[in-house]
């Protein structure tokens, strides 16, 4: 029941968000539209910018998150795909708050997945002490959300070709550095969906 409320509220404010500035959107407006009462919004979140990170965790970051069986470039072109389907609602976010804000919501499933692939690559190669995994995993999670927030950002509308071309380019600078490999192979995307 607790979720099936906060879609509701959710699914409202994305609504709202199409028609006026995130700003300018009450709670009583969110009221006005489910019929609930304040009490119930209250309940379920502390304001607006509460129920934002929840349709960022909801519909972004639990949907982005890196399954076992996943290749690298399945798992890149899925995250892109969401972000697509989402792009008005982030695109809103984006221009209206700080979007570094976002960072917090979808930067764990990021820095997840990009752990897992670590350790399953360094498992292969055994390059990288596995206490490191953890630091490594943020600074790469880290650059990549900024990429992600970035690509909203800017409005931009490129190929699946390339942008796992543009993912894997800002992944391969590391290998330039003396003793350092890049920790998953982003180097020959083998499988494209289209």
């Amino acid at each position: 029941m607790c979720y099936a409320t906060k879609r509701k509220i959710a699914d409202c404010v994305k609504q709202l968000m199409r028609k006026k500035e995130i700003r300018k959107i009450t709670i009583q407006d969110i009221m006005d539209e489910t019929h609930m009462s304040r009490q119930s919004f209250y309940y379920h979140f502390k304001d607006i910018y509460d129920v934002l990170e929840w349709v960022t965790e909801y519909d972004f970051a639990k949907r982005i998150a890196y399954q076992e069986n996943e290749s690298v470039e399945e798992w890149i072109l899925n995250q892109f795909h969401v972000l697509s389907e989402e792009r008005a609602f982030f695109e809103r976010v984006v221009n209206e708050l700080e979007w570094p804000k976002l960072l917090n919501s979808i930067i764990s499933p990021i820095e997840d997945g990009i752990a897992s692939l670590m350790r399953q690559q360094n498992q292969v190669l055994g390059m990288i002490d596995t206490r490191d995994i953890k630091s490594y995993a943020h600074l790469y999670a880290t650059a990549y959300c900024y990429f992600l927030m970035d690509y909203i950002y800017h409005k931009k509308q490129i190929s699946d070709q390339e942008l796992l071309r543009d993912v894997i380019g800002m992944f391969s600078f590391l290998k330039v550095s003396p003793g350092f490999h890049v920790p998953f192979q982003l180097l020959e995307p083998k499988t494209m969906v289209s």
